[in-house]
């Protein structure tokens, strides 16, 4: 592969050596992230592969005090070193196996970006904080078959959760995600807090603060809760533990899962920093990640679990939506909050009661 130029380096990624061109946009957003959190930071990645993630933030971020970049290739490892090099980036670049690499050190941001999965290395990345009193942890998650249903046994195994394949399963698989960090770093005294998700295409990026002290893990861990969901209606609810067996709208015997984080997936403010920021880097998705952070941004403020699929709502309910537009516009007159939702095109977000949805959209 010759020269490839993303944001404001120029890399190159020889055989051997991984790159991802599909998850450019993902680095965008985690730069703009990165740098919307201000403060000076040491950043590692731990699974840095050619450097790029890495490199972007620190070239794009002046916060970005120092960068480490791990890899467990050493072919990697050497690429690494000279794209640094071409991008005039001072860093650090090791060779060695991530879990140990962060166990025996300590930083301010951990960017676990892996193949997969990132439980294999959760616990040493929050171990890698030690006696920092807060930190910033960035989890990328490829497996989303497992997180949103299709491998029941998988998501037990992985995860320590039940997955529900239905039509906000985009949403229950972050919120798993988020569960199992939360539950990961508390009994290491620290709280585990979203402050940004995506749900984009084939994975979930997520960025945690962490904060030490035991009050707060204990807090962070009663955010977790589970989900009740009816397959035939399409009723949802939340709670600490499942209250019902049956549909309290059809009657209908309720599937449940979880654990889940019932909190807010990410932070407003941080957002509108983002925002700003796109504006001024202009990179070449800007438009698209424009759209995305708006959507958030207006979901964010409705304080709902889930959202209602237009398409499958009205299959089931064997009745024709027209479109996004009405629906949304329908439920805003009938004195609801409504919106479209970055998890899904053709859904809506509501603070409807699910009665309220199915009197409003589907008679």
């Amino acid at each position: 592969m010759g020269e490839i130029s993303e944001g404001k380096v120029k890399i190159t990624a020889p055989a051997g050596v991984f790159y991802n061109p599909e998850m450019e946009l993902c680095r965008d957003i985690g730069s703009l992230a990165v740098g919307a959190l201000g403060g000076k930071l040491s950043l590692v990645d731990a699974m840095a592969a050619s450097g790029v993630r890495g490199l972007r933030y620190k070239k794009e971020n002046r916060n970005v005090a120092s960068l480490t970049l791990v890899d467990l290739s050493p072919k990697a490892v050497a690429t690494e070193k000279k794209n640094a090099r071409a991008n005039k980036v001072k860093c650090e670049c090791v060779y060695a196996d991530a879990n140990k690499f962060l166990y025996e050190n300590e930083f301010d941001f951990v960017e676990l970006d892996p193949f997969g999965s990132p439980m294999p290395f959760l616990n040493d990345a929050v171990r890698s904080f030690k006696t920092k009193k807060k930190g910033y942890l960035s989890v990328t998650a490829t497996d989303m078959a497992v997180l949103c249903g299709a491998h029941h046994a998988a998501c037990l195994k992985n995860y320590g959760a039940m997955p529900l394949d239905n039509e906000f399963c985009h949403e229950n698989a972050t919120r798993i995600l988020a569960a199992k960090v939360v539950l990961t770093a508390a009994p290491m005294n620290f709280s585990a807090t979203p402050i940004f998700t995506i749900s984009h295409r084939h994975y979930v990026k997520m960025i945690f603060a962490l904060e030490q002290g035991a009050e707060g893990a204990v807090a962070a861990v009663k955010q977790n809760g589970f989900v009740s969901y009816c397959e035939k209606c399409c009723y949802r609810e939340t709670a600490r533990l499942p209250r019902k067996q049956d549909c309290p709208s059809c009657g209908t015997r309720m599937v449940h899962g979880g654990p889940v984080y019932l909190g807010a997936l990410w932070d407003e403010k941080l957002l509108e920093k983002m925002l700003k920021l796109n504006v001024q880097r202009k990179y070449r998705r800007s438009k698209e990640i424009e759209k995305l952070l708006s959507t958030m941004k207006q979901e964010g403020a409705i304080a709902s679990y889930g959202y209602y699929d237009l398409h499958k709502l009205a299959k089931k309910m064997k009745t024709s939506i027209s479109s996004m537009d009405d629906a949304i516009g329908k439920l805003k007159r009938a004195g609801f909050a409504a919106s479209r939702t970055h998890f899904c095109p053709t859904a809506v977000r509501t603070d409807a009661p699910h009665e309220a949805v199915l009197k409003v959209l589907c008679k």
